[in-house]
Order: C-alpha cells, then sequence, then structure tokens
C-alpha cells in the first residue's frame, strides 16, 4: 500500500492533493455507514429490554431516511469527484508521457515494443486511473470502518476486541502474501499483454505480404500463440492467488461464529448484557464483510501497482538534454566537426566526419547500404546525440537547442510517407497547422499534386486510408513534399525521396524539390547520381567516413568511387530489354 501510495504521489506530482477531497468523502462516507449500523443496534437493543415504541420506530426510520439521503449525496460527491479528477489525471498523463517520448531517442524505441508502448500509454495508465477512481477510496473506506468498529468492540468487551485482533493478525500475512503473489504476477502478465499486441499489430500491418505469400496460417499461428499465452498468465494470475485470499476470508470469517460462542459464554457468565452481546454479534457481521472486501481488494491493489511502475519506467528514461528552449540561430551554415557515433558501445558507425554545408548550398551524400548517410540526417534531426565532436547551426551546437524547436527549423521528406487518416487537406496542413486554405493549395501546386487531388471525389476533403492506403507512392511522396512547401523552413533534408519511384514520378517529384530546395540550406542522400549532378558539394561516404568530397566535376576527374559509379549508372540507363 505505501509503495502505491509512493508511486501515485511520485505520478502526480503537485496534483497529489487533487484527491484530499475525494478521500475525506470517503471517509464521511464510512462513518455514515457505521452510524447506519449504530441505528440498527439501538434498534436490537430496544426489542431486547422490551421499550421498543412506535415514537422510536419513528425516529429510527427519519434518522436511517437522513443518514441514506445524506450518504448518497456523499457517494455521488465522490463518484463524480473520482470520475472526473481520475479521467483529468489520465488525459494529463498521457500527454506527459508523450511528449516525453517524442523527447527521447531512437534507441529507446529500438528497445521497447510497440506493444509495450501502447500497453503503457492505454492499459496501464487505464488501470492506474482505475486506482485512482476506486481502489484507493474503497480502500479507505474499508479502513475506516474496520476501525470505528474495532472502537466499539473495545468499549464493549475488552477480550472479544483482542481476540478480532488476533484474527485479523493472524490472517494479514496470507493477504501480504496474496499481494505480493499478484504483483510479482502481474510482470509476466503485463509481458505477455505487450506481446499480443505486438503480434496483432504485426499481423495487421503485413497482411498484404502474408497473403501473397500464402504465410497467412504459419503467421497466424504466432498470433495465435501469444494469445494463448496471454490466457494462461491471466488465468494463472488469478488461480495463484486464490488459496491466499480464500484462506484470509476463512479465518476472518470465524469472527462470526467466535462472537456467538464468547458472546453466549459471556452472556451466561453475566459479564455481559443480552445488549452487549446483540452488538457483539453485529460488529462481528460486518467487520466479517469488510475483511471479505479487503481480500479481493488488496491483491488487485498490488496488481495494479504494477502499471504505474510501468509508466514510472518510461518517465524515468532521461530525454536529450539541452540548455535553451528556444533555438535562436544566427545562420543555417551547417557544420560537422570530428563528428564520432556508435548505437552500440563498440561499434562507431561515423568516424571523424567533418564537413560544412554552407547555407543557400545543397550537399549530397552518396555511398553504399550501411556507410552512414541516414545515419547522418538523423543526428542533424537530433534523434540520436553524438557521441564525440559536435554539430553547429549557425555555429551554435544542437545540442544546446530544445529536440523540438530545433527540428522546426528544418523540413525532413523521407523515402518512406506516412499519412494520416485524414483529410488530403489536413495531411497536408500538419506541415503548418495554422495554414490557411489559398496557402496549403499553393503548397500542394508546387508540389504538382494539385491537379491529382482536384480529381478526388472530393478534392481537398477527400479522406485517406490510414498511411495513405488509398495513394500511389508519387501521390504520397508529393503530399509530404506539399507538406515541406507549407513549413517553409531553411534548413531542408531529403532522405532517398525517389529511389522508389518510376521514371515519370520521379521527374515530377525532382521538379517539385528542386523548387523546394532552392535558397535552403540542403542535406540530399541519392543512389540514383543523376539526380545530385547540380548539388555544390557531394560527399562519398564509405563505412561511417568520408571518402570523397567534391562537386560532380570535381570527383569525375579524381576518377574514384564516384566516377566509377556515375558511369555504370550512365551506362545502365542505356540499357534495353530485347526479345
Amino acid at each position: 500500500m505505501i509503495s502505491m501510495l509512493r508511486c501515485t504521489k511520485e505520478l502526480l506530482g503537485g496534483k497529489s492533493s487533487l484527491l484530499i477531497p475525494q478521500m475525506l468523502l470517503s471517509v464521511i462516507d464510512s462513518l455514515l455507514n457505521a452510524s447506519m449500523f449504530g441505528m440498527m443496534i439501538l434498534t436490537l437493543m430496544d426489542l431486547a429490554e422490551d421499550s421498543f415504541t412506535m415514537e422510536k420506530l419513528k425516529t429510527y426510520l427519519m434518522a436511517l431516511a437522513g443518514l441514506f439521503v445524506i450518504r448518497c449525496l456523499v457517494l455521488a460527491g465522490a463518484g463524480i469527484l473520482s470520475q472526473c479528477r481520475g479521467a483529468d489525471i489520465s488525459r494529463e498523463l498521457r500527454l506527459r508521457l508523450g511528449n516525453h517520448i517524442r523527447c527521447l531517442n531512437l534507441g529507446f524505441f529500438n528497445k521497447n515494443s510497440i506493444g509495450r508502448l501502447n500497453s503503457t500509454l492505454m492499459t496501464d495508465i487505464g488501470d492506474f486511473e482505475t486506482v485512482l477512481t476506486h481502489s484507493i477510496c474503497d480502500f479507505i473506506k474499508i479502513i475506516v470502518f474496520t476501525l470505528v468498529a474495532l472502537g466499539v468492540a473495545l468499549v464493549i468487551d475488552l477480550k472479544y476486541a483482542l481476540v478480532i485482533v488476533l484474527l485479523v493478525g493472524i490472517a494479514l500475512p496470507l493477504l501480504t502474501l496474496s499481494g505480493e503473489v499478484s504483483a510479482k504476477n502481474s510482470a509476466a502478465l503485463s509481458r505477455a499483454m505487450q506481446m499480443a499486441v505486438s503480434r496483432i499489430v504485426e499481423y495487421i500491418s503485413g497482411i498484404k505480404t502474408f497473403r501473397l505469400y500464402n504465410l497467412t496460417g504459419e503467421k497466424f499461428e504466432r498470433l495465435d500463440e501469444s494469445l494463448k499465452n496471454l490466457k494462461k498468465e491471466a488465468t494463472h494470475s488469478e488461480l495463484s492467488v486464490l488459496p491466499y485470499t480464500i484462506s484470509f476470508s476463512t479465518i476472518t470469517s470465524c469472527i462470526i461464529p467466535l462472537a456467538l460462542i464468547m458472546g453466549t459464554y459471556f452472556l451466561t457468565r453475566q459479564t455481559i448484557n443480552t445488549i452487549s452481546f446483540l452488538a457483539i454479534i453485529m460488529l462481528a457481521i460486518s467487520i466479517s464483510s469488510m475483511m471479505t472486501g479487503l481480500s479481493a481488494l488488496y491483491p488487485q491493489m498490488k496488481f495494479l501497482t504494477r502499471a504505474s511502475g510501468n509508466i514510472l519506467d518510461i518517465l524515468n528514461e532521461k530525454p536529450f538534454p539541452y540548455e535553451y528552449d528556444r533555438a535562436e540561430l544566427k545562420g543555417y551554415d551547417l557544420k560537422f566537426e570530428d563528428v564520432y557515433f556508435r548505437y552500440t558501445y563498440n561499434l562507431d558507425v561515423l568516424k571523424n566526419i567533418s564537413f560544412t554545408a554552407p547555407a543557400g548550398t545543397t550537399t549530397a551524400l552518396i555511398g553504399p547500404s550501411g556507410s552512414g548517410k541516414t545515419t547522418i540526417i538523423s543526428l542533424i534531426s537530433r534523434f540520436w546525440d553524438v557521441n564525440e565532436g559536435r554539430i553547429t547551426i549557425g555555429d551554435e551546437d544542437i545540442r544546446t537547442f530544445a529536440p523540438d524547436s530545433l527540428t522546426e527549423q528544418m523540413t525532413v521528406v523521407f523515402q518512406e510517407v506516412y499519412l494520416f487518416n485524414d483529410t488530403v487537406f489536413n495531411n497536408i496542413k500538419i506541415g503548418k497547422p495554422q495554414a490557411t486554405k489559398e496557402e496549403v493549395i499553393t503548397a500542394a501546386q508546387a508540389a504538382n499534386c494539385h491537379e491529382f487531388i482536384l480529381k478526388m471525389e472530393h478534392g481537398y476533403d477527400t479522406m485517406i486510408g490510414e498511411g495513405g492506403s488509398t495513394l500511389s507512392g508519387g501521390e504520397k511522396q508529393r503530399i509530404s513534399i506539399a507538406r515541406a512547401f507549407l513549413k517553409d523552413a531553411p534548413i531542408v533534408l531529403l532522405d532517398e525521396s525517389t529511389s522508389s519511384l518510376d521514371a515519370d514520378n520521379e521527374q515530377e517529384i525532382q521538379l517539385a524539390l528542386d523548387r523546394l530546395m532552392k535558397g535552403k540550406t540542403v542535406l540530399v542522400i541519392a543512389h540514383r547520381l543523376n539526380t545530385i549532378i547540380k548539388a555544390d558539394k557531394i560527399l562519398v561516404l564509405s563505412q561511417g567516413e568520408i571518402l570523397e568530397s567534391g562537386n560532380h566535376t570535381q570527383l569525375l576527374l579524381e576518377k574514384g568511387w564516384y566516377a566509377r559509379m556515375y558511369t555504370e549508372q550512365e551506362k545502365a540507363r542505356g540499357w534495353q530489354v530485347t526479345a
């Protein structure tokens, strides 16, 4: 319980005080519940003493009705507060977690599956909300009511109260064990849930490939196995705590027969009167029912505590450090100074990379796969940070600025374009959320996509399938470039934007890119060397190092790797397939 409260306080930060009103209402509700039991005891006492009258009946009924109404109002207030506060806290926590994840390097996503991230953002925060809206308040009610009942038992008979404390004390270790087992099993259940979500995402994402290669059955078995494992862990999680909770309930339920035995003994010995005997029986029934509720609630709370731990694990991941929230750049010259970078501790991906891309020029990165081209783009975008050396824009180290403010100065066009399940208009507008319709259309025209958009059923209001599934590769790429035009950032990064397109689409997109790059600081990755002939500087990378550097003419004169590759590609362009 203490660990759960500690986690809750840490997650809520300065907002933990928001829970105080509903906790106080839970205490009041528990006291009102105890008062209603008290009215029942008074009624039994009057009946036992033969002093019950119609006047007392009216008084008791009015008191019970008043307590009932007040309790209903308290419960309604507590319920509304709990649900509203819980929903608000969950919303803010999801936003906080999402914003935090955005600031982590890509290594975090390499070591954490989609299943885990989805489970934390949805299931774990949902479970944490359950703790806030139900579990804590219910736990407070049980504890307060039990303490009040024990206080009354102490007043009636010390020996009986001590017996109750003894029974509960004997049973509590079993309850603690049930909580520990539940918390332990929650880790395995959480992993099984994450694996099942990952397999579902994998299956849905790859359904076209599975069907084309007739692998549906085999891949479905992977999903089926993950779901079977989830069922097994869920069943094990429930059944493993049963022996402890049943044992706890069995021991605490003995409070009632012991009350009958002890009460009868005390009554026959005349150490208590009939009124006290009836009160003891009522207290036994009420305390026993509270313990039954506690036996179900406590393991659940321990299980749900794991959810807050999962959330804290992600929040404790260190984001990129920075000094300034805003990137106040004095210029847009881009420099790499003696940069070394490795994804793992023993393998350098980039080695001693140094070059300058002056503002308003185009620098092309070429080389074989694995030479470090995309890594350079990722480092400029600050998806990762360098291990040694530094990267500057306008002579300012990019590590001094918040990643979000840095990317505001950049437009990145990837080879793989992702479009959202929204209208064409809104997909382009992502480049500039406050853009007008005229600005969006102007950007689309510059990107050579205005014409095909108008031919769609609803023009700019046409819905695009998730991931852009209703569009061709060239159409998606042009919409991506329209976003870039709309953003109009001074730095443009192009990652093999035309490598997978046919000749017609490539020409259309290349024209759009030429307009986009005009007057900007541009870094472009290319496999087709004819697309970067006009680049101001071409860097040839090999195994993480710069092998050659110069413009097209200079590199041809050097007769090195670039010259050989350019000659081969020019020959290939003239190839024809003959019968």
